[in-house]
């Protein structure tokens, strides 16, 4: 599964992580629920996307093949 929109924002409470959004695939989401506790992530509702804490930068390397890409792009054009 590839990534549709990937940024580095924070949690709720403020915890530094990545804002994710990709097109809705029921496995994907049981693998990322399954690799990152709900403690380390969070679903919103309003923007179609997931937040997860930096502590699991390696985890979404390894569950979306455009991760890094995007956020190597991302601090190239900001």
């Amino acid at each position: 599964m590839k990534l549709t929109h990937c940024i580095r924002g924070g949690s709720l409470d403020q915890r530094p992580g990545f804002l994710l959004a990709f097109h809705y695939d029921p496995e994907c989401v049981e693998d990322l629920k399954r690799n990152v506790p709900h403690t380390h992530r969070e679903w919103r509702e309003e923007s179609k996307t997931w937040w997860v804490s930096k502590s699991y930068e390696d985890v979404l390397v390894k569950l979306f093949p455009n991760f890094d890409a995007l956020i190597h792009l991302q601090g190239s054009l900001f």
